[in-house]
């Protein structure tokens, strides 16, 4: 056998051997919300799909208390040590442990060993009262953390979420909010290179007393910016008496915000049954990525036309478009308003 041979032969055993890595053991990564409490104690999954269970993964309490744990986590898939540190109330979770993502509030991070920067971090809070219910999540991804692998697709380097619930003491009482917040920042120099907001509010405008039924008003506003607005795309809205409708187009990269209101009311006499007075209205803004941006903003409204449904030909109803990129087209919610 020659040496070439034996060269050729000894690169194709590596390159099986490599083939041969299980998904798992490829890209086993820190991930949060993998414990759970059980009256304080808090413990690890180590069960399948979990990062402590996975090959190569070795997890070593280091301290552990009520409503307390830090632990080291070697990878030798990678060669990294991490130290993670999990915070939640005293006495948190259930006999039989309760779910991370389940508790009323924690904290949890990441740091890596003999890296110069960087944490992957989590703080998630909730309160339910009677009608009121209101929860928020952050994430943070910097240095180490920001790259691929360990900021899920979608996310920034960071992202807020919060979501604010009042059910009301009657029918049609309800007030439903809802934020989302994500933004990208160079890791050099710190500058903002994208963001997403996703902001919706609902209200039920009842009086608290009797069941309302029909008035119902409801604001959207979605914004893609930079790294996070990914694709290129255009709207077209319908002139109106009152708007000049027109075309905006973007390019990957380019600051889009979408807004949209919605609204029926019931104006009818006393005495009359029904006297719906329905309201619509979508406007659009980019700014470009020139050195000189420029502003394009476009808006339509409807009296007859609120939710932006599919046309059943490729477009939506008239006055208004959508585009996916901005999530789902929205719609007036039913009374009474269901809650997340």
């Amino acid at each position: 056998m020659s040496m070439r041979t034996k060269k050729r032969d000894k690169w194709l055993a590596k390159a099986c051997a490599l083939a041969m890595i299980t998904p798992a053991s490829a890209i086993a990564v820190p991930v949060f919300d993998n414990w759970t409490a059980d009256n304080g104690t808090i413990t690890p999954d180590t069960g399948a799909g979990s990062y402590c269970g996975s090959a190569g993964v070795t997890c070593t309490t280091l301290v552990s208390g009520n409503g307390f744990l830090q632990q080291e986590i070697q990878d030798t898939n990678d060669g990294a040590t991490y130290i993670q540190t999990i915070i939640t109330d005293t006495d948190a979770g259930n006999t039989g442990g309760t779910p991370a993502a389940s508790l009323p509030y924690s904290d949890e991070s990441f740091i890596r060993r003999n890296q110069t920067s960087g944490i992957m971090s989590q703080q998630r809070s909730s309160e339910a009262t009677g009608t009121f219910n209101f929860s928020t999540t952050s994430e943070l991804y910097t240095g180490w953390a920001s790259g691929t692998g360990f900021k899920p697709s979608g996310k920034g380097n960071t992202n807020i979420t919060q979501g604010f619930t009042d059910t009301g003491t009657a029918v049609g009482d309800e007030f439903i909010n809802s934020f989302d917040l994500r933004i990208d920042i160079d890791q050099t120099t710190s500058a903002v290179t994208g963001k997403t907001m996703s902001l919706r509010q609902d209200v039920g405008m009842g009086d608290g007393v009797v069941d309302n039924t029909t008035d119902v008003q409801s604001f959207l506003v979605e914004q893609r910016t930079g790294t996070l607005l990914t694709a290129g795309g255009s709207l077209t809205l319908d002139a109106t008496s009152a708007t000049n409708g027109g075309t905006v187009t973007w390019v990957a990269g380019d600051d889009v915000m979408v807004s949209w209101i919605g609204q029926t009311v019931n104006t009818a006499s006393p005495g009359v049954a029904s006297g719906l007075s329905t309201f619509g209205f979508e406007g659009v803004t980019r700014i470009d990525q020139s050195a000189t941006p420029v502003t394009t903003t476009i808006s339509t409204f409807s009296t007859s036309q609120v939710d932006i449904v599919s046309d059943g030909a490729g477009g939506y109803v008239t006055p208004y478009d959508w585009d996916t990129l901005f999530g789902t087209a929205p719609t007036l919610p039913s009374l009474p308003i269901p809650t997340p």
